[in-house]
């Protein structure tokens, strides 16, 4: 799959799933911006991906950082295709016991945070043919996981998201173009939000994990990293409000 002479934007790119995404599109010879949280961390990481592969600051929480990050990316030219990867979780609690300000924090980042994103990106992928998005939701916005109600409902209602918009992009406007529209749902996945600081830290936690995926394994980022990119890519030309389970089973059942 190449991506030559197409601009990409994958936010929450400086580590994890979002870095390997950006690996591969960088690869594939796309003109990549990675955003994230921490310049030093995010310069580094772009030097790292190599390429054309640049990084520019971004809280999408933050309405007026965001704005900057499309302000910056109009001056780069046109954006072809867009991963909106950021996110984040919150410290685990049964919902009788969930601190209001942590749910909060959690759903302005990974649902309100990906709408800011994704109202914007819309705006400018129809200009040209074959624009896409992928967003990274999760298999618990699919199969919920039990003190993590925050996480679960974000990524849920970021999988009705994609759908709604997949349905509203795929009519185009006059004088404009459809957009394809897509999330994966990763499983558990080495690195990022399962560094192995906090897997070591928590080992009954992983190995529940694992015991009720089928594959009884974690992901490399770069497993999942290939279906973002497929779903981005020409290839998946007549796929629209999918939602693609990379989560070595995790969401089919137990045997």
């Amino acid at each position: 799959m190449s991506f030559s002479g197409r601009n990409v934007l994958v936010t929450g790119g400086t580590q994890g799933i979002g870095r390997s995404i950006a690996t591969l599109l960088a690869r594939a010879g796309a003109q990549v911006v990675i955003t994230g949280r921490d310049p030093q961390k995010g310069h580094a990481a772009a030097a790292e991906i190599g390429g054309a592969c640049s990084f520019h600051p971004c809280e999408i929480a933050d309405a007026g950082s965001v704005e900057a990050l499309f302000d910056h990316l109009d001056r780069q030219g046109p954006l072809h295709h867009a991963v909106n990867n950021a996110g984040v979780t919150a410290p685990r609690a049964p919902v009788r016991d969930i601190d209001v300000g942590s749910w909060q924090r959690v759903l302005d980042i990974n649902l309100t945070g990906t709408l800011r994103c994704l109202t914007r990106q819309l705006r400018r992928l129809d200009m040209q043919p074959g624009g896409s998005v992928v967003n990274v939701s999760s298999c618990a916005g699919v199969q919920v996981i039990g003190d993590q109600a925050a996480y679960s409902v974000s990524k849920a209602a970021v999988n009705s998201l994609t759908r709604v918009a997949a349905i509203e992009a795929a009519t185009a406007q006059p004088g404009r173009h459809p957009v394809r529209v897509n999330a994966i749902a990763p499983g558990p996945t080495l690195g990022g939000m399962n560094s192995a600081e906090r897997l070591a830290a928590n080992p009954e936690a992983t190995r529940r994990k694992l015991a009720v995926t089928a594959m009884k394994r974690m992901a490399a980022p770069e497993e999942v990293a290939q279906a973002a990119v497929f779903l981005l890519s020409d290839a998946a030309s007549y796929l629209t409000g999918a939602v693609l389970d990379a989560d070595g089973g995790y969401s089919a059942g137990k045997f």
